[in-house]
């Protein structure tokens, strides 16, 4: 099946889920969404990687990781701010756990747009092959 399916649904379920914290009104169904929510939280990584390590390389695997949770904290933070300035406008985190959920829903979209399969590299003109660069002889 391969990472993508699997991390469509989880962004799926993310969003979904985040349309429906508003409503949660007990303290055990905050736990239960909690637990949930955190399961699913993390699941997105290992997904992201393989995801990710298939499409550019494991070489570059690490590189590109660190990039794109990166930006993700950065969009994390963007998304604190911007709650914050929905409560201050509204009295209340519903706008911004909506927002949350249609981010989450783009991204499943985002993800089914991707072609999973390696990028074709080329040779670089005037490469030279790293037993030459280091002065040793074939």
């Amino acid at each position: 099946m391969g990472p993508k399916f699997p991390l469509a649904l989880y962004y799926l379920f993310r969003g979904l889920s985040l349309f429906f914290l508003p409503y949660v009104t007990t303290v055990p169904g905050l736990f239960a969404f909690a637990a949930l929510f955190g399961l699913n939280f993390i699941s997105t990584v290992p997904a992201t990687t393989t995801l990710t390590a298939r499409i550019y390389g494991r070489y570059s695997v690490g590189e590109l990781s660190g990039w794109i949770f990166a930006s993700h904290q950065l969009g994390g933070a963007i998304g604190a701010v911007a709650s914050g300035w929905l409560f201050d406008r509204t009295g209340n985190y519903t706008m911004a756990f909506h927002a949350a959920g249609v981010w989450a829903l783009l991204a499943m979209a985002m993800v089914l747009a991707i072609r999973d399969e390696p990028i074709a590299r080329s040779k670089r003109p005037g490469s030279v092959p790293a037993s030459s660069a280091l002065g040793h002889s074939s």
